[in-house]
């Protein structure tokens, strides 16, 4: 991060290394962003000045920073975020905010749950969170058409088949 300025769109997690970097953490919950803010604090990073939380939606991206009087335009060399595009509703809008909010040449390190959407039988009524996933063969193609150049999607692969609940935790 050295250097850089870095968006992190799902701040609560507050795991951004901010050695010579401007981080600016964006979170849903406001209690995320109290959280994140406190946890900087005690670490010791300078909070405002190289490191702020704030609250908003990766999809209302531009008026999250408008609100707290952040540019958002072609600021930020990486955007990062740990699991908060599962859940977001308008996956395209929120990779578009991404793309506006990056320089050129800026880099984007996404981690999210997906599907593949010809294994889901469509007569079964999935948890509305499995129906928030994005298809995996959706992704590469919809971050192209936004202008994101040289897309790489990483498939961990990790199937929740043979995971099982403790009995104990049953009772």
């Amino acid at each position: 991060c050295c250097g850089n300025v870095v968006a992190d769109a799902n701040a609560g997690d507050e795991n951004v290394a901010t050695d010579g970097a401007l981080v600016v953490g964006v979170d849903l919950a406001e209690s995320e962003v109290k959280h994140a803010t406190k946890r900087g604090i005690a670490r010791g990073y300078s909070v405002p000045n190289r490191l702020r939380f704030l609250r908003g939606d990766v999809e209302t991206l531009e008026e999250a920073f408008g609100k707290a009087n952040v540019p958002m335009g072609n600021e930020f060399d990486v955007c990062i975020s740990n699991g908060a595009f599962c859940l977001v509703t308008d996956k395209e809008k929120a990779f578009r905010n991404v793309f506006k909010a990056l320089k050129s040449g800026g880099r984007m390190a996404i981690s999210t749950t997906t599907i593949v959407s010809d294994r889901l039988d469509p007569s079964f009524e999935w948890p509305v969170c499995m129906r928030m996933f994005a298809a995996l063969e959706s992704l590469k193609p919809m971050c192209e058409e936004i202008g994101f150049r040289n897309v790489e999607i990483l498939d961990a692969d990790s199937p929740m088949e043979g995971m099982e609940i403790p009995e104990e935790a049953l009772m």
